[in-house]
């Protein structure tokens, strides 16, 4: 354990300097090896090369660059405005839209990140001009973009399912009903605390319904061509990723024609280089958790906790717990490819199901995008909200209690998450 405990204080020290989460982790597991002469070097580089020759990771950047396609067309822009009218005659109109348009986008981008950053701008934008505060525009947009990672497809499901050797699909069925709760919780509250403040709704239009939904239909297929034709066994989730960023193109470039060959370019190089910064996240993360696996640290922490419990509920809560905080502060990737090689062995102990098990621990780690201190999402807002970040901490906390009535509720009820995999599959 000594070899153990500095890995882990490299890794601590690496992290308060302020190194990028990457590098700290592979440096970290690197220095160890060197200082400590405890295993051949060469293994660690073998950890890192074979943790991203994976066909599942595949999905990852055809995901982002799917995302990035949309988000710079219309797509997004249309998918918003046939929200708006379905439900903007409700209080608090344009802050539903939000939601819907997230619930709906969330099917194509899998990233809250890409919610948050793309599509958000535009609702926040809307929202602004109806006359909603600033502050509760940007609080929505956080809240809503957390589904994205829920509804299938998932960037942090497919990394899951790649380091605990579970069906993709069947996490992604799984995530789609907590998906829904999120959205259908959080509007509960944007209605409330519209009412009290008095925010705006729009009178109810079919004529609007009729022409914005028309103008949007295309855009709207697509999650239904992404998620349908997994659950009908049609493509993999790789290739579903594949598909979407086929029909973004197509939608962009030829059929809406808003997108030139130049802009096309730029999205390609700008998701390349976002899929290389989560790879190197992957691969040092790879390097890090086998070592610490080697180095005794898992057993460790496996009989720590079965000498506190042998109770999976209160195991559970400790995992709540734990990766709460984990998210606050750290990526979700990174903390997923440290914590699942040995974590999901040691909950089938406890006879927790891993595909329940990995939505519960992924929506944790979307609640910490939008937790303080250091949760993404929060930045990203309150920078095009133009508030302050401190701002931004004070309007987020009611937003923070829809998102923890369902994670409690996945969690203890885990047919919330199993019911439909189990049905489709």
């Amino acid at each position: 354990m000594s070899v153990g405990l500095v890995l882990i204080v490299l890794f601590a020290l690496f992290m308060i300097g302020g190194v990028p989460i990457a590098v700290s982790l592979s440096f970290s597991a690197i220095m160890t090896v060197f200082l400590t002469d405890s295993f051949s070097i060469t293994a660690i580089i073998h950890r890192m090369i074979g943790s991203a020759n994976s066909y599942t990771l595949l999905a990852i950047p055809f995901f982002i660059l799917a995302a990035k396609l949309m988000n710079t067309g219309s797509i997004t822009r249309r998918i918003f405005r046939a929200a708006s009218a379905w439900v903007s005659s409700i209080p608090g109109g344009l802050g539903h839209a939000n939601v819907v348009a997230s619930i709906i986008f969330s099917g194509m981008s899998g990233s809250a990140v890409a919610d948050a950053g793309g599509l958000g701008q535009v609702e926040m934008q809307a929202m602004d001009e109806e006359g909603f505060d600033s502050d509760f525009s940007a609080a929505v947009t956080v809240a809503s973009a957390t589904v994205g990672p829920i509804i299938p497809p998932s960037v942090p499901m497919v990394v899951y399912g790649m380091m605990a050797e579970v069906s993709v699909g069947a996490l992604f069925m799984g995530g789609f009903l907590p998906g829904l709760l999120l959205g259908f919780t959080t509007m509960v509250l944007i209605f409330i605390m519209s009412e009290k403040r008095g925010y705006p709704k729009r009178k109810f239009s079919i004529k609007e319904v009729l022409i914005s939904t028309k103008e949007a239909a295309l855009s709207l297929l697509t999650p239904i061509i992404i998620i349908g034709g997994i659950w009908g066994g049609i493509f993999s989730p790789t290739e579903a990723a594949v598909v979407a960023v086929g029909y973004a193109f197509v939608l962009s470039v030829i059929v809406y024609r808003e997108l030139g060959l130049k802009a096309v370019w730029r999205e390609l190089k700008s998701a390349a280089i976002d899929s290389a910064t989560i790879l190197f996240i992957i691969t040092g993360a790879a390097s890090f958790s086998w070592l610490v696996a080697m180095l005794g640290v898992t057993n460790a922490i496996a009989g720590f906790l079965t000498s506190v419990t042998d109770n999976p509920y209160l195991i559970l809560l400790i995992i709540n717990i734990a990766f709460l905080l984990l998210g606050m502060f750290m990526e979700a990737l990174s903390v997923l490819t440290i914590t699942v090689p040995f974590l999901v062995p040691l909950m089938s102990a406890y006879n927790i199901d891993p595909v329940h098990l990995g939505v519960v621990i992924v929506l944790n780690l979307m609640i910490g995008l939008a937790t303080p201190p250091v949760g993404t999402s929060l930045f990203i807002c309150s920078r095009m909200a133009g508030i302050s970040i401190e701002k931004m901490y004070k309007a987020i906390l009611p937003f923070l209690i829809p998102l923890l009535i369902v994670l409690f509720a996945i969690t203890y009820f885990p047919q919330l998450v199993l019911w439909l995999p189990s049905m489709m599959m």
